[in-house]
């Protein structure tokens, strides 16, 4: 070529290039490219459709040439068509036509011309080295390099599936010709938003959602109008106003997705609101505040959506906020009652076109019950309102104070019948009214089924008419009034004929039943005219249904003349007048007339209260003159009837709480008792039953009788009661009875019974009762609970507690026993100290001294307490029960348990006796002497076993004496004791020793001094892991759930035993082997005395011997006891494991010097050898249960988890050896 047209053309490539630079700066990727080589096809083929991949190309009219040198080469025919073609879901986004031919030059400006179009929106460009600045993959490698002839069509948008090439149609070029063609392809998304258009009421915040489809490009959004909505990043749109607007969504092209694009229409309108007086409330209460969500939540909207009530441009409002005021959804009571008119206003906003609506509700005071409450005259006019107009027939109420209605007549039930409960609560309901030709007035017009209570009226109805009542006019159906008051004064000049005026209900009509009670009419009647006079009614004037009055009084004033009652006129259905009363009859009389001074004195108070326990009625007697209504328990009538021989002789009446109204009536006290009279009764002398006075207050009903105050015996109860005994014995009454109700502490003030001119001689009956004292009575003597008795009988009474002294005479009982005195089941536990220095301390456990004459029994007694004399002198006389013996002393199964640091002079049960008296000692035995010694001696085990009961009980068969629970001290027998475990006692119906529920406790002793039968015997014992023991029990017991083996010999290493089919015998040692569960216990088993002689059973040399205390360590090393272990042998004790002792009821094996050697003996069963078999390294069986050391003490629960950790040696484990290295 000319060197013009190089440079043309250079320039030309040039300013191509500079036009493409923008898209060569972009990454040219693709999904994928497909290479469409014309030499694949051979030469002179008519080509027309291709396809690789993901791409097909369509030509319109082309062959491939023969020429080219051996390759052929694509030859479209003039302006034809190549048509290049993605598959569904991809687009095509660059095409390179490579080594083309047919034209110009790419340095020519026309080069570009070789061919003459391509579809729109896509470019195309020639130049030198089109495939590298495409960015393929793979460029200049497989023949795709560069050359001056490549033609590139591309658009990075990728906007196409289909791509059509046109060749030029030049008559004086060339035939246009390629070599290849490469075809780059890109994914083409269907994106898309849900709906193509959204109509819908006004919401600020939409967001209209797309399916992006797995589109990798960037997202766009756009709106038509920002004067309407605008539009963020993440396609939100927000709207300023309804209206209407297009959004567009596009995803920018990527390097592996074409550029996508969709549309949307959105319009928002104005949502309406209608607001109706559906669902709000005509009334309210003030203890009911009405949540108003569930009516706005229901407010009805053009679009059905819920009416968004938060908007600022919705508001209630209330005309009267301290009637009804709106707060946060709610209409609350706004402290008065009233009326108010509350206004739903919705503003005009982009939300919701303009409404608003009014409506008006009456709001009442109410309590939590949801009474309503009336405090004033606005209030009542309100509920009356509620009733009358808004038909609330059945509300309750109640009033908060005394209402005035001055002259405005507002009637309750007017134009509807009242059913509710209304409580006066107490107050007044005061009227002024003048009615003029008005007929037919009552503050209540009409009832039916209600309930009226505890409401005063009172004032003025003045009229010209007739039909008029001080509280109801006409009553319908079950109607009941109660603790009422009408003090309505009415006046009327009707002269057609009666006045028809009542104090409480003009008319009860047919069907209906009304019942009053408690009520009063004070109220004056006065009729202006003579025909007005007749017909009244002191309660209820026309009565055509069933009226039943019921303690009901009439003090009112009238003129009444004919057809009136005082209270209810007789009809059909009945009327019923129960306990009534009226001063002034009304017409006709009916009920019982009363005086004014009865009216004063309480007799018609009492009355009408008639017996019921709640307070109905009162009076201040002295203060009012007439009975009240009241609730008030402080203003209750009292009756006081004073009798004598259950005969009234007077009646008086008294305030609760105050004295009687009125004098004293005046009785002369007689002798009323005559022969009846018994010394030994408690007698409080001729008096007014508990003293009652004129200034006495009273608080009940009563009968004062006056008479003695007369008891069978004195109740001692405190210590209080104790004195006040004291004081009667001392003060004369010296024989009366008493009887100890509960233990009592005397505390450290001494009060004694009896003394030398007052010698008490009554019954004293501690009932198994503790007088405790702490008695400390300095420089004085002679000190016990009872001081001097004479004739005097002292039972079940037990003392307790500290005598300290620096006198004599001291006794934890009784002091001086004067005639034929008897203490019987008696017990004495108090500690006596005498300081004395200048004689004897002449202490005593039980009596100090039986004076000359006297002959004292103690029977079945005990002393526990200790006497300690802290001088020499003063030790030289004491006794552990009496030490002055003037006379005659039989003690009878008597136990000293005490102890004493007497001397010379001093005795265990009995003191020496005097003037040529006897003392006798009939079975009475000391666990510690006081001096010398008396009675018989017992150990601490004797007396834990029971041996020393039943030696107490001796032989006596009427009844049980003595009993206790074994292991600890003997007591009397109280049936109580019974179900204690090991409580032994005489059964008298069984003629025997018994036992309701003897147990023993494995391995711990328990004392057996008598044998007795055991309803049931608990003994529950864990055996070892071989179910061999050995056993001694205290009782007989067949063999059940386990084999019993008696010593039959031995040898060197081996201990011989032979099976028994015998029961077990007490006391006898056995070998047993378990063989199900072991029953070691029993119903109705024979318990034995302990006895040694029978604990050892020799053979051949050996000896297998029995224990039921126990052997320690020291005692059975000594013995060269074997005793048996885990692992079925008997191994010797020794001192060098001090934790093998022999728990009680086992038993071990002595063996014969030439066996002693033996570390351990095998146990040989009728011939067959037992326990544990060879040494082996490891436990195959039961390795992981316990593990014993070779002395029998548990080491370890489980040998694997202990073998680290135990030393090296041998143990036991499921009845093998195991060696432990």
């Amino acid at each position: 070529m000319k060197t013009k047209n190089i440079i043309q053309r250079l320039c030309l490539f040039l300013f191509v290039l500079v036009l493409a630079l923008p898209a060569l700066a972009t990454n040219y990727g693709r999904e994928g490219y497909e290479i469409f080589r014309s030499r694949d096809l051979g030469k002179h083929q008519t080509v027309t459709t291709l396809r690789k991949g993901k791409v097909e190309i369509t030509f319109s009219s082309c062959t491939t040439s023969g020429s080219s040198g051996n390759s052929a080469i694509y030859q479209p025919a003039k302006g034809s068509r190549i048509t290049v073609k993605a598959d569904d879901g991809y687009a095509i986004r660059w095409i390179i036509l490579r080594d083309t031919e047919g034209g110009k030059s790419y340095r020519d400006k026309d080069g570009i011309k070789r061919i003459s179009s391509v579809t729109g929106g896509y470019k195309y460009y020639f130049e030198k080295e089109a495939v590298s600045n495409s960015g393929i993959k793979g460029h200049n490698e497989n023949n795709l390099n560069d050359d001056d002839n490549n033609i590139v069509v591309y658009q990075y948008d990728a906007s196409a599936q289909s791509v059509e090439i046109r060749t030029h149609n030049r008559r004086d070029w060339d035939q246009f010709k390629v070599r290849d063609i490469i075809v780059g392809y890109v994914r083409a998304p269907k994106v898309r938003f849900k709906k193509d258009r959204y109509d819908m009421y006004y919401m600020p915040i939409f967001h209209p959602q797309a399916n992006y489809d797995d589109h990798s490009g960037s997202v766009g959004y756009k709106l038509n109008n920002n004067d309407i909505a605008t539009v963020n990043a993440n396609g939100l749109l927000k709207f300023k106003r309804p209206g209407t607007v297009v959004l567009t969504l596009t995803f920018s092209a990527s390097e592996n997705c074409a550029k996508a694009q969709c549309k949307t229409t959105v319009t928002m309108k104005r949502d309406g609101v209608t607001f109706t007086s559906v669902g709000l409330p005509d009334v309210l209460f003030s203890n009911t505040p009405h949540n108003l969500r569930d009516y706005l939540n229901n407010s009805k909207t053009k679009s059905g959506e819920k009416f968004d009530y938060n908007d600022e441009s919705f508001s209630v409002t209330s005309s009267n906020n301290a009637v009804l005021r709106y707060d946060d959804r709610w209409l609350k009571f706004g402290g008065t009652a009233g009326e108010a008119t509350i206004t739903f206003t919705q503003k005009e906003s982009n939300q919701y076109e303009a409404a608003s609506l009014s409506h008006t509700i009456i709001v009442m005071r109410t309590d939590k019950n949801g009474t309503v409450l009336i405090k004033d005259a606005n209030e009542w006019k309100l509920f009356c309102k509620l009733v009358n107009e808004k038909g609330l027939t059945n509300l309750n109420a109640r009033l908060d104070g005394d209402v005035n209605l001055g002259t405005d007549i507002a009637m309750l039930g007017y134009g509807k019948r009242y059913s509710g409960t209304f409580d006066g609560n107490g107050h007044t309901l005061k009227i002024n009214w003048n009615t003029g030709d008005r007929i037919r007035i009552a503050p209540f017009h009409t009832v039916e089924n209600a309930t009226i209570k505890n409401l005063r009226t009172e004032g003025v109805i003045s009229s010209s008419t007739h039909f008029l009542s001080g509280l109801i006019y006409e009553a319908y159906g079950t109607t009941t009034i109660s603790g009422c008051i009408s003090a309505v004064n009415i006046t009327s000049s009707y002269g057609n004929g009666g006045c028809d005026a009542a104090g409480m209900i003009e008319c009860v009509w047919h069907n209906a039943k009304v019942t009053i009670t408690d009520c009063v009419v004070k109220g004056k009647f006065h009729a202006a005219t003579e025909s007005g006079r007749r017909y009244m009614g002191g309660f209820v004037e026309n009565q055509y249904g069933k009226c039943t009055l019921n303690n009901c009084l009439y003090i009112g004033e009238n003129n009444a003349t004919t057809g009136g009652h005082t209270f209810a006129s007789n009809s059909f259905s009945g009327t019923t007048i129960n306990n009534c009363y009226y001063l002034n009859a009304c017409g006709t009389a009916q009920g019982t007339k009363v005086t004014a001074e009865q009216l004063r004195n309480g007799y018609v108070a009492y009355n009408l209260q008639n017996g019921r326990n709640n307070t109905v009625w009162g009076q201040m007697l002295g203060t009012n003159d007439e009975p009240l209504l009241t609730a008030d328990g402080a203003k209750r009538v009292r009756k006081v009837e004073f009798t004598y021989n259950n005969r009234v002789k007077a009646t008086c009446y008294a305030t609760h709480g105050k004295a009687i109204y009125g004098s004293m009536p005046t009785f002369t006290p007689k002798d009323l008792l005559g022969s009846d009279y018994n010394e030994h009764h408690y007698y409080s002398g001729i008096a007014f039953e508990d003293g009652f006075n004129g200034s006495t207050t009273v608080n009940t009903d009563r009968t004062v009788a006056v008479t003695f105050n007369k008891k069978d015996y004195y109740e001692i109860a405190s210590k209080e009661n104790w004195k006040e005994f004291c004081d009667i014995v001392n003060g004369g009454q010296n024989a009366v009875d008493a009887k100890l109700m509960r233990n009592v502490d005397l505390g450290s003030e001494i009060n004694m019974v009896g003394n030398d001119s007052k010698e008490y001689g009554g019954t004293f009956d501690g009932q198994g009762y503790t007088l405790k004292l702490n008695w400390d009575s300095g420089s004085n003597g002679y000190i016990a609970p009872f001081c001097v008795v004479e004739g005097a009988t002292i039972k079940n009474l037990r003392t307790e507690g500290q005598i300290t002294s620096n006198e004599k005479f001291l006794s934890g009982l009784l002091m001086s026993a004067y005639g034929t005195t008897t203490l019987t089941n008696c017990v004495s536990n108090v500690n006596i100290t005498s300081s004395i220095v200048t004689s004897a301390c002449n202490a005593a456990g039980l009596i100090c001294t039986v004076r000359p004459g006297a002959n004292v029994t103690i029977d079945d007694c005990v002393v526990k307490g200790n006497i300690t004399a802290t001088t020499d002198k003063g030790k030289n006389g004491m006794a552990g029960f009496v030490i002055g013996l003037e006379g005659t002393c039989t003690l009878n199964n008597c136990l000293y348990l005490g102890s004493g640091n007497g001397s010379t002079f001093s005795r265990t049960f009995v003191g020496d006796a005097y003037y040529g008296v006897t003392t006798t000692l009939n079975n009475c035995y000391y666990l510690n002497t006081c001096g010398t010694a008396q009675g018989t001696h017992i150990t601490a085990e004797q007396l834990k076993s029971g041996e020393v009961t039943k030696k107490l009980q001796n032989n006596r068969t009427d009844k049980c004496y003595w009993a206790q629970q074994l292991g600890e001290m003997p007591d009397f027998y109280n049936a109580a004791d019974k179900s204690k475990a090991n409580y032994v006692y005489y059964d008298a119906a069984k003629k025997g020793w018994t036992c309701d529920d003897f147990r023993l406790t494995d391995g711990t002793a328990m004392p057996i001094g008598l044998d007795f039968t055991a309803a049931t015997v608990t003994y529950e014992r864990k055996f070892n892991g071989t179910q061999n023991a050995t056993l001694c029990l205290p009782y007989d017991l067949s063999a059940q759930g386990f084999k019993a083996y008696t010593l039959s010999g031995g040898n060197k290493n081996e201990v011989h035993f032979k099976e028994t089919k015998d029961k077990l015998t007490a006391y006898t040692p056995y070998y047993i082997t378990a063989d199900g569960t072991p029953l070691l216990g029993g119903t109705n088993i024979e318990v034995k005395a302990y006895k040694a002689d029978k604990m050892t059973t020799p053979a051949a040399g050996y000896k297998f011997t029995g224990t039921v205390a126990g052997v320690s360590n020291a005692t059975a090393a000594a013995a060269n006891a074997y005793i048996l272990q885990d692992d079925g042998k008997f191994h010797k004790v020794t001192t060098t494991n001090s934790a093998a002792t022999i728990p009680a009821y086992r038993a071990y094996i002595i063996c014969p010097p030439q066996a002693s050697g033996a570390k351990q003996l095998s146990v040989v069963l009728d011939g067959e050898t037992t326990g544990i078999g060879d040494v082996t390294n490891e436990a195959t069986d039961g390795k992981n249960g316990p593990v014993y050391d070779l002395q029998g003490r548990r080491v370890a629960d489980r040998l694997d988890d202990a073998r680290h950790q135990l030393p090296a040696g041998v143990y036991i484990v499921g009845g093998r050896k195991v060696v432990v290295k």
